[in-house]
């Protein structure tokens, strides 16, 4: 009978509780929180992390500072973590300041360092003279002082995009296409060109607030640009995040992300007022991280990799996973809960993860002898199928590479070819990099929104 004594046997507390008036109490307690052997902790983390859930609120938003940042809470922030959605509803970074820099006034000039600015930002009024065929732009002085921008910063920048002629008088931009021969449409599509332009600020970076905590102040964007951010000599790159898990990976790795699943889901889990104990969340943060890359808890993820052929034709696409295994000719090796449950046998967990054993020398020698053929047969077997496993796996590594997209290419195509192309290829392409080829080569609008609303379906 396994015994509270016998589980701790020779253990001891972390080395940060040596010296502690009450550190019995703590050992008692410690003892406590250990898992016994067989435990079902998968089960355990997923009740006790849903059912709380099902108590938050749906939809929740919170509005930080004057400029009214939003953040996305509750249960769909909850959802965006533990499914690895790509593209949070809300993307944001907080922004802290180095030592000796965290005073409101350098927190006011990296926010206006970073923000996206554009000329519609700085106009007032805006006018096309159909006489003259002109356009003319008003600039807001304040605005301009806002950003710590000055007037030769916008026309230098509109001249370096744009072939286009520019007047300035006081704080009236005076704008003509450079060719002689023009007319309305064109000074209309320049007009819609250079007033979304970016003059200043970093990509992405839609709108910035400062806030005051503890005495200390810090910068929060609606939108992420994490890389370049953490190049400004007074940014405290330690302690910088943003709340797009898979962004936040391509920086700091897969380590740093694992803790900022965990918190980010602590935190959405206290503001809403529910207890859940860290060890699930620490289980969900290290299960969606194990690999070195993030799997969310989707047919594509976590659901999706598992070794056991029942176990992923229980949770969706049962007649896809059950085809393809039998055309691979895949062995399930039944080491799991799901599948043991679907054939009615004793599951790995609690008393059904022991084996009894003879004891050497108590059974006849020819019973004995069988014994030990029957073992070596079992793990030649084993053998046999992690050797397979392993060819199967480099002939799919093998398959895959000799079917690599050309993004640059499919990204010159025009919108039904590519649609088509990933439709018939959804599991291979990589749409966030689609995405980035489609922004660098055509920008086409139509073609963005298709990907991503693919991306969060």
């Amino acid at each position: 009978m396994v015994t509270e004594e016998s589980i701790m046997e020779n253990k001891e507390l972390p080395p940060k509780y040596d010296g502690r008036e009450n550190k019995e109490e703590l050992l008692k307690r410690y003892r406590k929180m250990l898992f016994e052997p067989g435990e079902a902790i998968g089960v355990v983390a997923a009740q006790s992390i849903s059912e709380p859930a099902t108590q938050m609120t749906m939809e929740t938003y919170h509005s930080a500072g004057a400029a009214k940042v939003s953040i996305t809470q509750g249960l769909p922030r909850l959802i965006e973590i533990i499914n690895a959605r790509r593209n949070p509803k809300t993307p944001i970074m907080n922004i802290y300041l180095a030592e000796g820099h965290r005073t409101k006034e350098d927190a006011k000039e990296i926010a206006a360092k970073i923000k996206e600015v554009t000329l519609e930002d700085l106009v007032s009024e805006d006018t096309i003279d159909l006489t003259m065929l002109e356009m003319k732009f008003t600039i807001n002085p304040e605005v301009l002082d806002e950003y710590r921008m000055d007037i030769d910063e916008v026309v230098d920048g509109i001249k370096g995009k744009y072939k286009v002629n520019i007047k300035t008088e006081d704080n009236v931009l005076t704008v003509t296409p450079s060719k002689d021969d023009y007319n309305l449409k064109d000074l209309q599509d320049i007009k819609a060109k250079i007033m979304t332009y970016r003059l200043h600020g970093y990509k992405n970076i839609e709108d910035v607030v400062i806030l005051e905590e503890e005495g200390e102040w810090r910068v929060q964007t609606a939108g992420i640009n994490l890389k370049k951010i953490l190049r400004l000599d007074k940014v405290d790159s330690s302690r910088t995040v943003c709340n797009d898990i898979f962004k936040f990976k391509k920086v700091f790795g897969v380590e740093a992300t694992r803790n900022l699943i965990y918190k980010e889901m602590r935190k959405t889990l206290d503001e809403q007022g529910m207890a859940v104990d860290d060890r699930w969340l620490l289980l969900i943060a290290d299960t969606m991280t194990k690999d070195g890359d993030i799997n969310g808890a989707t047919r594509y993820g976590i659901c999706g990799n598992k070794d056991s052929v029942f176990a992923r034709s229980a949770f969706e696409e049962t007649k896809k996973h059950i085809t393809q295994a039998a055309i691979g000719g895949e062995i399930d090796p039944l080491e799991s809960v799901v599948e043991n449950i679907i054939l009615g046998q004793v599951i790995p967990i609690g008393t059904g993860n022991l084996k009894l054993t003879a004891k050497p020398g108590k059974a006849p020698e020819s019973v004995l002898k069988e014994i030990e053929e029957k073992r070596k047969k079992i793990q030649e077997e084993k053998q046999r199928m992690i050797d397979e496993r392993r060819e199967k796996e480099e002939k799919d590594e093998e398959e895959a590479a000799l079917t690599e997209i050309d993004y640059e290419k499919l990204a010159d195509m025009n919108i039904s070819e590519i649609k088509e192309l990933v439709n018939e290829n959804f599991d291979e392409v990589d749409l966030e990099k689609l995405l980035s080829f489609e922004e660098e080569n055509k920008n086409r609008k139509t073609m963005k929104k298709w990907i991503e609303e693919k991306m969060d379906s």
